[in-house]
């Protein structure tokens, strides 16, 4: 016999999801390798109990191993967001760059480390997204990034000889690289870069050269157009093709360039002509499709939101869904093994994220090698995420739907009082340029196991939806996104779903700007905000951001013929600084002080107008923390004063 559930409001509810459960507890995982010659799989995992240490293991269940020595820490620092900062070499040894040094080592199966080049703070000078080969013993190819000491930061693609320990560039010119990579046979390189305005999405390009006597010659534009096409993830195939995925049709699709015929060809995978084959390139060393042999497909795809698997038969054009439950990949989240096996990192709908061990042959026996959560939870506790597509009641155009993750109230210990409905917390992402997947969030688990409901909007802008439903956003930001998050406060609160009165808004980065606007623009639909990094004024944004993100705002603000004037107006209409005055609700503001994407400035401003204007603000910084928080008191602290402003403006 069960006990008899209390009776308690929604939000007061006792859960066993504490904070070190839903945000310490959980590391995240980054690049994933195999040995070709053991074939042991690697990952890197960054451990918010190290401050975030990004540690390299050799993952085999409850036999996995740290290899790396502590003194160590595994992240790239180009683009900011980094990626790529680890690659397997022909022999065994892992390839990596240090984040404490800046240097770039070998790393063998036993845990030496050998250095490669000698890095320093100093000189910033970083790299990351290496390449090797065994026609070319010795050469490592990678993306180097210069920060000079007139503030200029210069992105080139190297060579680094390992025997002189030395590197020299070898393509330079546009804004941005990535993806280098030696064909099979060594007489070719191919990588992806773009220009300013572009961000990867947007109007990034593939390019092929010939590689001879350690120079890059001929080379040529495959695909790819500045604004208007993007191409992902360009790699040789092992009879010697490119391929890459392209949307020249606004969806996300698989090509390939045979060198003899010089010609982009159309990979028809029969049955996904609609469905996103590619994803928004944040990180280096995206990797979400490989080669099992040189038949055999592996591709990760997106419908509507939502990922799955299958395997393509290059010759037959067979298509197998693969039925493995994930409904996320991450970044660099497929490595082949085999012809009948890869490693997967992902997620599903009842489980964090893992690294999964898979046989095509036995799919649905998938062997979990390496968790993301280091604490079991209880699964009756667990809140299943539902996938909701939304009528648009607020703005210009209602004749397309809108999307959000909807994971409701749940304990099996507590009922709420009858006629009762839950507060609604609502996650705005980051990006705007990403979305929200199905997968379970133990930080939504957190809130729902006490009683609140959570949902997260992937608004206009999102990912996973095409071409078109991402440039939505386009001159749009700051009214668009708004506008389906108060659509969908009117979808769930006509389904009975939520208190419309009891809204809070959440969200970091771009997602942080989007709760400041939303408090100010529509301040009696909320009862609290809570912003983690985000934008206060966006001019001083422009000014001040990473050579990354420089340019990403202009598009999403302005139509390229807007005048300088009317820029200066947008600026200062869509900029919550200068609007404090709107909002009514209390709001936190959570910030990094070393933040390069969105300096402590905006948050300072931010605290100091509504100060002034005697507003309910609390500015949280945490020392040493960039964009986005790594160290395990920092990731506690938040949850808990994220709870502590919902219960005291949520419960009634």
């Amino acid at each position: 016999m069960t006990s008899a559930r209390k009776i308690a409001p929604y939000g007061t509810w006792t859960s066993p999801i504490t904070p070190s459960v839903a945000c310490a507890g959980v590391v995240t995982f980054a690049e994933l390798m195999v040995n070709p010659k053991t074939n042991d799989v690697y990952v890197v995992e960054n451990r918010p109990a190290e401050d975030g240490r990004g540690v390299i293991v050799r993952v085999n269940g409850e036999a996995s191993v740290d290899v790396l020595p502590k003194e160590f820490n595994v992240r790239a620092k180009i683009h900011t967001y980094g990626g790529g900062a680890a690659s397997m070499y022909p022999d065994g040894r892992i390839i990596f760059t240090d984040a404490n040094s800046a240097g770039v080592f070998f790393l063998s199966p036993d845990g030496d480390v050998e250095e490669i080049l000698t890095g320093s703070e100093a000189s910033k000078i970083y790299y990351g997204d290496f390449n090797s080969s065994p026609a070319h013993p010795g050469l490592i190819l990678a993306i180097q990034e210069l920060h000079r000491e007139d503030g200029e930061v210069v992105n080139t693609i190297a060579a680094i000889d390992i025997k002189t320990r030395t590197s020299k560039v070898i393509v330079e010119g546009a804004d941005f690289y990535s993806h280098p990579k030696f064909s099979p046979d060594g007489k070719n390189i191919s990588w992806m870069q773009w220009d300013h305005p572009n961000m990867p999405w947007t109007g990034s390009q593939a390019y092929v050269a010939d590689w001879a006597e350690g120079k890059v010659i001929n080379a040529v534009h495959v695909a790819g157009k500045s604004l208007t096409s993007s191409v992902c993830q360009p790699r040789w195939s092992p009879d010697g093709a490119l391929w890459f995925v392209d949307e020249p049709e606004g969806i996300w699709q698989v090509y390939r360039y045979p060198l003899a015929s010089k010609t982009v060809e159309y990979v028809h995978i029969k049955g996904y002509e609609k469905v996103e084959m590619g994803k928004a390139e944040w990180f280096l060393g995206t990797s979400t499709y490989g080669f099992l042999d040189q038949n055999t497909l592996v591709i990760a795809n997106t419908k509507a939101g939502v990922t799955g698997i299958i395997t393509y038969d290059i010759a037959t054009d067979f298509v197998t869904e693969l039925p493995l439950d994930l409904i996320h990949v991450e970044f660099n989240g497929i490595q082949c093994i085999s012809p009948t096996s890869f490693v997967v990192t992902g997620g599903t709908t009842k489980s964090p994220s893992a690294v999964y061990l898979v046989d095509i042959t036995k799919p649905e026996e998938k062997q979990v090698l390496k968790s993301s959560a280091t604490i079991d939870i209880p699964v009756e506790i667990l809140s299943p995420a539902q996938a909701i597509t939304f009528p648009r009641t607020h703005g210009n155009d209602l004749s397309r739907p809108s999307h959000t993750i909807f994971v409701p109230p749940h304990n099996p210990s507590y009922e709420a009082p009858t006629g009762s409905l839950p507060p609604l917390i609502i996650h705005i992402h980051g990006g705007p340029t990403a979305h929200v997947p199905l997968t379970l969030s133990l930080e939504a688990q957190y809130f729902t196991s006490r009683g609140y409901a959570y949902t997260c909007v992937n608004y206009a802008g999102s990912t996973g939806f095409g071409r078109a439903y991402r440039d939505d956003l386009n001159y749009s930001w700051g009214i668009r996104e708004i506008e389906d998050t108060l659509s969908c406060i009117d979808y769930l609160a006509s389904q009975n779903l939520i208190d419309r009165n009891h809204v809070a808004i959440r969200g970091g980065s771009s997602g942080g700007y989007t709760v400041l606007q939303a408090l100010v623009t529509h301040p009696r639909a909320f009862a609290a905000g809570c912003s983690l990094f985000g934008v206060g004024n966006l001019k001083r944004l422009v000014e001040m951001t990473h050579k990354f993100e420089s340019r990403y705002v202009l598009n999403l603000l302005f139509p390229s013929d807007t005048s300088e004037k009317r820029k200066e107006e947008i600026y200062r209409e869509r900029s919550p600084c200068f609007h404090a005055e709107k909002i009514e609700t209390p709001v936190v503001l959570f910030q990094g002080s070393e933040d390069p994407v969105v300096p402590l400035q905006q948050a300072v401003e931010m605290e100091k107008v509504m100060n002034e204007g005697g507003k309910d603000v609390t500015l949280i910084i945490f020392e040493g923390e960039g964009h986005g928080f790594k160290k395990e008191e920092n990731l506690k602290r938040r949850i808990e004063d994220e709870e502590s402003l919902y219960k005291r403006t949520l419960i009634a």
